[in-house]
């Protein structure tokens, strides 16, 4: 990105909407982060069950989804997480590009 021609003002708003975009981007890495957990307690309390009724299909089958449903989970959230990098390198770089209009 090239700080050059855009005023201080511009730099300044692109800032602050990369700083709500990674709030945005937090939340959804929280919410994620509870909905894996809740994947996992299921995926306990499955294996639990298959423990005590190892012959059960049913709840293998079940097991099997919720593995799935957690994979993905974490495959999201690592996205998340690659996003929330790349915004706080962006801010790095904007608050470069206002130091250098600044004078500093």
């Amino acid at each position: 990105m090239s700080g050059q021609g855009q005023s201080i003002q511009d730099l300044l708003r692109r800032r602050l909407d990369l700083v709500a975009g990674m709030s945005a981007l937090t939340a959804t890495s929280h919410k994620l982060i509870q909905e894996s957990a809740g994947a996992e307690m299921e995926m306990m309390r499955l294996q639990l069950e298959l423990d005590r009724n190892p012959a059960d299909n049913q709840l293998q089958s079940a097991l099997n989804e919720v593995e799935d449903q957690i994979a993905t989970i974490r495959s999201r959230h690592d996205g998340c997480i690659a996003e929330i990098e790349e915004a706080e390198a962006a801010v790095v770089e904007i608050d470069g590009l206002i130091a250098a209009a600044k004078g500093g």
